[in-house]
């Protein structure tokens, strides 16, 4: 399988790496370790390395791995590192409860189409992801991994949720990420506006070459008893692996699994495409 995280695979067999498999399985999870006894507030790579017992220089290729495979995060503008699910996992969190019911759904979702899966919720003005299930297509899309935020809409589940939320509340979101957008290919106020409207006409979700050139995203939302939109499922591919009639049929999939288990609704269910 192709994939983002062959890099970080390759990084720990490089010739210095230290022991058989087993043993550096066992030293990445002891760096998992040290990054969960420090919580929420992270510790600098001179710290994790000091408490693991190892070189600065190895401690980086393990956390490389493990933020690429979601696990770790490097906080922004800080040489801090954290836990990427501690924040989803923690007792109390209302995403917790959403991660173990719809863990089942996104793995069916990701069998049956063979691409990743992916939970979103929304984080103020940005998309997070909470759970990503890896498909078994030999090309997987893992650029988005737990714990990750860009601005909303820019992603397939964002602009499901964007397109769920009423129309005031929504275009204040877009005009309030008009300069994060920019960033995106050069995604413009107007170009945003125009794919929330056809996600509302639509009913779910499509975007491509935003958050990754040459990646197109399916997303749907999911709302609560009132209408309102909590959480989004998407799948990403590549471009030429999403014509039109497998978007169409990956939405169905995402509906029906949706429908199924009993968490929220998805948006626009029994309306028409």
């Amino acid at each position: 399988m192709e994939a983002l995280s062959t890099q970080g695979v390759q990084k720990l067999n490089k010739p210095d790496s230290e022991g058989s498999g087993p043993r550096i399985l066992r030293r990445g999870l002891k760096v998992l370790g040290v990054l969960r006894q420090a919580g929420a507030a992270g510790m600098h790579v001179v710290d994790i390395a000091r408490a693991a017992g190892m070189q600065r220089s190895t401690v980086y290729r393990y956390l490389d791995v493990l933020v690429e495979e979601g696990y770790a995060l490097r906080e922004s503008g800080a040489p801090r590192w954290r836990v990427a699910e501690l924040g989803v996992m923690m007792a109390g969190d209302p995403h917790a409860q959403a991660v173990r019911s719809l863990r089942p759904l996104l793995r069916q979702i990701s069998d049956v189409s063979g691409d990743s899966a992916f939970l979103i919720c929304r984080a103020a003005n940005d998309s997070l992801c909470l759970h990503r299930e890896v498909g078994n297509y030999p090309v997987q899309v893992l650029a988005v991994t737990v714990g990750h935020r860009q601005p909303l809409g820019v992603g397939a589940a964002g602009l499901a949720l964007l397109g769920a939320l009423p129309a005031a509340e929504a275009d204040e979101v877009v005009m309030q990420n008009e300069q994060a957008l920019r960033a995106y290919g050069g995604m413009t106020v107007a170009q945003m506006r125009r794919l929330v409207e056809n996600t509302r006409g639509r009913g779910w979700a499509v975007v491509g070459n935003a958050a990754v050139p040459g990646v197109l995203g399916v997303g749907m939302a999911l709302c609560d008893a009132g209408g309102y939109p909590r959480l989004a499922v998407s799948v990403s591919s590549l471009i030429s692996r999403m014509q039109a009639p497998r978007q169409r049929s990956i939405a169905e999939l995402i509906r029906a699994q949706v429908s199924q288990s009993g968490f929220g609704m998805p948006h626009g269910a029994g309306e028409g495409d």
